[in-house]
């Protein structure tokens, strides 16, 4: 009985042991520059001034996936703005006064999951349309109303999440009677929207008051004269179960409180997208002349060609290749397992590959960030969510191809080899398998360079590989990130996809691999 008891003691000691003990806090951002230096900011400060390790999921989607990364547990920390939270998350409109709405924000988030805003870092990032200063149109026009014929034959381009917010492009468009045309309304990267009207492919965009490049492009802003947009404060978003594991937290909260002006985040912004500096060096340098934390300044060049890019990167560079390359095989044989048997037995119950394709072709339709943002809801951020996405969208090829490779086998065939004497087991492995490989692995190919190409957008949801630079690169317009991303995700595609061939060399028979190309 004593054994017993020692025992249970044991266990509930070492329970308490984990509870206690902290792990480290993971900080996430949107995928707009802004939010990333935010994200960095808050990152420096723990790990330096508080001594806390720090893991970074940057660049993650839009509101949906970051808020539910937060109420999942996936994330702890990262950068809000009040606006967004007023109205794309609690569905309110009406105020314009920063502080009720931030009392409005921080309450009913506490009320519903327990969340906690920061007070507000000291500067509103609202939106505003902005137009180049030397377009002659726009001269004497200073305010949205004095649109000339209230914007009609104009080109404007927005970011995709302004596009269905309740402040967004429809409601902006019924408040100022705007007469934007459709065909002339175009949604893209926020990134890519700046460089639009830079080069006159459009002539208005919806951009942030805070962005850096709207001073380096030489645009200007109109003033939004019909108070349609509500204030967007910036602050910290953290649950109240990991504020108090982490009392640090709210001595980060306190840290940041005022500490940013407006004219200093536009300074961070074109430091980023326009001079195209690494976000976590204009992060430290700030926290230095700030005085927050105590160290050297930073230099990088900004005239740094690809391949010194790629030098300075190389570490990063494996980091990702290594992350891209365990979820594209690992998803890949995970689908293998599965889709070979699945496709061997549809070809003996035809009534059940009736039912079992159009699920599967169902499937293969999703888009891909659609597919993505439903299960972060239900699995949270990071590795499983990607891993389940990337094994769906290889199971069409495999299940196919294995499915028509046995199906297309001669029937005489098959008649003959049970004639002498082979079972059914037999049959499928010493005949009808090595007949329809060559179709199995061309299946296994295709599949291949789905799930390749496809991992890319696993970033979205902090799952690494790849696909970070380039989410990176085309938030910041910065060429070299996104060919950091590109140049390999193209190469292990192609490499995978040879070495596959070179196996299929290796597997099957020459008269068999002539056979198949017939």
């Amino acid at each position: 009985m004593s054994k017993y008891f020692l025992t249970l003691l044991f266990i509930f000691s070492f329970s308490d042991y984990i509870y206690a003990s902290r792990g480290p806090l993971v900080i996430g951002s949107k995928k707009f520059t802004e939010s990333v230096i935010l994200g960095e900011l808050s990152a420096l400060v723990l790990e330096k001034k508080f001594n806390i390790k720090v893991i970074r999921k940057f660049n993650l989607g839009g509101t949906q996936i970051t808020l539910e990364a937060l109420k999942s547990g996936s994330i702890h920390l990262y950068p809000e703005y009040t606006g967004t939270g007023y109205v794309m998350v609690l569905k309110q409109g009406g105020l314009t006064d920063a502080d009720a709405v931030y009392e409005i924000v921080n309450k009913e988030f506490q009320e519903r999951w327990q969340i906690e805003w920061s007070k507000p870092i000291g500067f509103n990032n609202t939106y505003a349309l902005a137009v180049r200063k030397n377009d002659s149109r726009f001269i004497g026009v200073d305010t949205i109303s004095q649109l000339p014929n209230n914007g009609k034959n104009l080109y404007v381009a927005s970011g995709h999440e302004f596009m269905e917010r309740n402040d967004g492009f429809d409601n902006l468009v019924d408040a100022y009677s705007l007469k934007f045309s459709s065909s002339k309304t175009l949604a893209m990267e926020a990134g890519l929207m700046y460089q639009a009207v830079r080069d006159s492919k459009v002539d208005i965009i919806i951009a942030y008051s805070t962005d850096g490049r709207i001073k380096s492009f030489d645009l200007k802003l109109l003033s939004d004269n019909l108070n349609f947009f509500p204030p967007y404060h910036a602050s910290y978003l953290a649950k109240q179960v990991t504020l108090e594991k982490y009392p640090e937290l709210r001595k980060l909260y306190k840290l940041f409180s005022g500490l940013i002006t407006e004219s200093e985040m536009v300074d961070l912004n074109n430091k980023v997208d326009h001079l195209q500096l690494d976000p976590k060096t204009v992060a430290w340098n700030f926290l230095i002349n700030k005085g927050v934390i105590k160290a050297e300044l930073l230099n990088q060049s900004k005239d740094e060609n690809f391949f010194a890019f790629l030098i300075r990167k190389r570490q990063y560079l494996i980091k990702i290749c290594r992350e891209h390359l365990v979820l594209s095989l690992l998803a890949l044989m995970l689908s293998l397992l599965l889709s070979v048997p699945l496709g061997i037995l549809l070809t003996r119950y035809v009534t059940l590959a009736k039912i079992i394709f159009p699920i599967i072709n169902s499937l293969q339709t999703i888009p891909s960030l659609a597919l993505l943002g439903i299960l972060v809801p239900i699995m949270g951020i990071g590795f499983w969510p990607a891993l389940l996405a990337l094994f769906i969208y290889s199971l069409l090829p495999l299940v196919r191809n294995t499915y028509v490779g046995i199906s297309s086998i001669d029937r005489d065939l098959i008649e003959a080899s049970q004639g002498v004497g082979l079972t059914d087991f037999q049959v499928l492995y010493l005949v009808e398998i090595p007949i329809a490989l060559p179709m199995i692995l061309a299946g296994i190919r295709t599949a291949a360079v789905i799930v390749i190409g496809s991992a890319t957008l696993a970033a979205m949801i902090g799952a690494g590989g790849l696909g970070d630079p380039i989410f990176r690169g085309v938030a910041t317009v910065n060429n070299n990130l996104i060919l950091l991303g590109a140049i390999p995700a193209a190469a292990m595609a192609i490499l995978v996809d040879k070495m596959l061939g070179l196996l299929e060399k290796l597997l099957v028979s020459k008269g068999l691999r002539l056979a198949s190309k017939r």
